[in-house]
């Protein structure tokens, strides 16, 4: 049936192409002019409006190689309390230790065979060993072994609970381990050894299948079923209040997460890098992140994004590119050290004044300290008009002062609806107490006037004469087929049957009332308030959104008359398109409603605003089902499978659609290189 109905598509398929080609408009690639230092060989990055990256000024410079006959080294850390750089040098079976201009103070590897993590505290260093899987305590003072740790034997770690340690994290309440292979999230142990428990373990992804399984089967059913495990953290940080951050290598959706003491996570940064690999925490909660291939990124404590910089592929052979980093670490005063296992050495990098203009204005931010940061972010976007964070920080000051209208609009800059919400309210509640009265009064008055008006009426026999000439109206046919749409929700068993015999509505007005739904999408960008639209309207292309509207519409009603000629629904292709159009009637006359209402609104009453698209939706919805099951003669059954098939063709028909315009497309670009060659 679905071949059948495709076979009858490919003969139109070629004005539709022709209309695709001509209505999608061009985008060019991507292309950011990147902010480059006095000595920095790589472009800075923030993030700007619409959630895209933007150019910024220089945050990092490289200042330092640090190198010492590494051999594939796969972590790094800060000795805080030795003012100290520890490696774990891999492939040479060791730990380095540094002072932080690279001078060595000493090596450790007795017992070592693989060590891939270490760690700290006041009196000792902490070492993971893959390849023995243990923990290896090293004294500080002369380096020696204090203690080895072995897999946990109580049954509460678990009989078949993988132990693999990789990375390793040490604070006063315990030792943290990312063990390989380990579900269940990052392993605690006390300082003696003793298994704690588990934290941070990640969810398993939910899968179609899967949550088909959880809702038609029984638990013993589930339980039968070999479920997929959750991915496995990879590494770990902890801030100086001693919260947990995780890093989960592959997670597209929060690859770095922060636990509180309960092990929930409260917050993971909302512009997502891929690949990161490894984070330091710095005194202000701000994360520093490095990625597998080269990049270095900085959140705050919130998760937004500050900078990113690095891999930059016209100069990567150059000083200050990394290649493959496996850690990072950061000293008090925000210097950057950098492991990079492919190059065998640490890079370290300085702070600009523009980087430490950001962060002094970041931390009054994050200590509510807004008004008092004013003149520092005001300062950055003098730098950097493009810097977003800017906007945020200047209206919550704004917010503070009572300067609302304000803060609204560089909430709106900011592209923060939860901000904005709440500044609306403000002046909406500012705006209700100043004109409470003379909205009582608006109302009497018109009540009055209307009144009046009623009563000249009665006594000037004009009602009547308005009346006739309503009839009058209401008589011409265009009239009423344009106003059919009316009778169409009420009746619309009845009314489908008046198109297909009676001629209630013809093609020219649903015409009319389908050049009025694109228009609602076009006004609906325009009217719909900033804390429900979901479009940018600096963005909008009307073409592509014309597009959009016309043709899946369009193709929707060829794909149910296409399915129907070949399972006997009596529907013609004309009286689809006329009642498919007039099913919508709820939709064309209640958007621009709907567009109002959610420019009073804030995200408190959202419930309203989800209330009415919900009926206005399902309103539409219940239409089309009456008038497909009546145009075709169907039961209820069959229209639903006719339905179901409409679909299955229609995502068939755009799969044509799609292959047709990359094939035409390679053949243009086959015919313009044949012409380069010849002219």
């Amino acid at each position: 049936m679905i071949i059948i109905a495709l076979g009858k598509f490919i003969k139109y398929s070629t004005v539709f192409l022709g209309c695709f080609l001509l209505l999608t408009p061009y985008n060019p690639p991507d292309s950011v002019e990147l902010a480059y230092g006095t000595s920095a060989p790589y472009g800075t990055m923030t993030l700007g409006p619409n959630n895209q990256l933007v150019s910024t000024q220089t945050a990092y410079e490289p200042a330092s190689l640090i190198t010492s006959d590494f051999q594939n080294p796969q972590d790094l850390c800060y000795d805080r309390f030795a003012n100290q750089l520890l490696i774990a040098d891999t492939g040479n079976s060791r730990i380095v230790v540094l002072d932080t201009d690279g001078s060595l103070i000493r090596e450790i590897s007795t017992e070592l065979m693989v060590p891939t993590g270490v760690s700290f505290d006041e009196n000792f260093y902490y070492v993971a060993d893959k390849e023995t899987k243990s923990i290896n305590v090293y004294d500080k003072v002369d380096g020696t072994l204090s203690q080895k740790i072995l897999r946990p034997e109580t049954p509460l770690f678990g009989l078949s609970s993988p132990f693999v340690p990789t990375k390793i994290a040490v604070n006063p309440k315990g030792i943290y381990l990312v063990s390989e292979g380990a579900t269940k999230g990052v392993i605690q142990l006390n300082l003696e050894g003793e298994f704690i428990g588990y934290v941070g373990a990640n969810r398993t992804p939910m899968s179609f299948g899967t949550f088909l399984q959880e809702l038609f089967f029984s638990e013993q059913q589930q339980e039968s079923i070999l479920k997929a495990a959750p991915p496995s953290p990879s590494n770990l940080a902890f801030n100086e209040q001693g919260l947990l951050y995780t890093i989960t290598n592959g997670d597209a959706l929060a690859p770095i997460k922060k636990l509180n003491t309960l092990g929930h996570i409260i917050m993971s940064p909302s512009f997502v890098v891929p690949k990161i690999s490894a984070v330091s925490i710095d005194q202000s909660d701000n994360i520093y992140g490095v990625t597998s291939d080269g990049q270095i990124v900085i959140y705050d404590s919130y998760g937004d994004l500050l900078f990113l910089f690095g891999e930059d592929s016209e100069y990567n052979e150059r000083f200050g590119n990394l290649k493959s980093p496996t850690a990072i670490a950061l000293l008090d005063n925000r210097t950057l050290f950098a492991l990079d296992s492919e190059t065998n050495a640490i890079v370290s990098y300085e702070t600009t004044d523009f980087a430490n203009l950001v962060f002094e204005a970041v931390d009054y931010y994050t200590d509510g300290l807004y008004v008092e940061g004013m003149p520092l972010w005001e300062e950055v976007l003098a730098l950097n008009g493009m810097f977003i964070l800017s906007y945020r920080a200047l209206a919550a000051a704004n917010m503070k002062l009572g300067n609302y209208a304000l803060a609204l609009e560089q909430y709106r800059l900011a592209e923060d609806k939860t901000g904005y919400s709440e500044a609306f309210w403000q002046i909406r509640n500012v705006w209700i107490q100043n004109n409470l009265l003379t909205l009582f009064l608006i109302l009497f008055a018109t009540a009055v006037v209307a009144i009046v008006i009623r009563s000249i009426y009665r006594h000037t026999r004009l009602l009547d004469k308005a009346a006739l000439l309503i009839r009058r109206v209401k008589k011409n046919t265009f009239v009423q087929q344009m106003t059919f749409g009316l009778k169409f929700q009420k009746q619309p068993t009845d009314s489908v049957y008046k198109i297909k015999y009676e001629n209630g509505a013809g093609v020219l007005t649903a015409s009319i009332l389908y050049v009025w739904f694109i228009a609602l999408q076009i006004i609906g960008i325009f009217m719909t308030g900033f804390l429900f639209s979901t479009r940018n309207v600096y963005n909008a292309q009307i073409l592509e959104l014309v597009f959009l509207s016309v043709a899946p519409l369009f193709l929707w009603i060829v794909a149910n008359y296409f399915v129907s000629t070949v399972s006997d629904g009596e529907g013609k292709l004309k009286h689809l398109y006329i009642s498919t159009i007039y099913s919508l009637t709820p939709y064309l006359i209640l958007a621009i409603p709907i567009f109002l209402l959610s420019r009073i609104l804030t995200l408190n009453e959202q419930f309203i605003y989800t209330f009415a698209n919900i009926i206005m939706y399902g309103w539409c919805a219940i239409l089309l089902f009456k008038n497909y099951q009546e145009a075709h003669d169907y039961t209820f059954g069959k229209t639903i499978k006719n339905i179901l098939l409409t679909a299955v063709c229609f995502v068939f028909f755009i799969l044509a659609a799609y292959i047709l315009y990359m094939l035409s497309k390679e053949l243009f670009d086959y015919i313009a290189q044949v012409l380069r060659e010849v002219f």
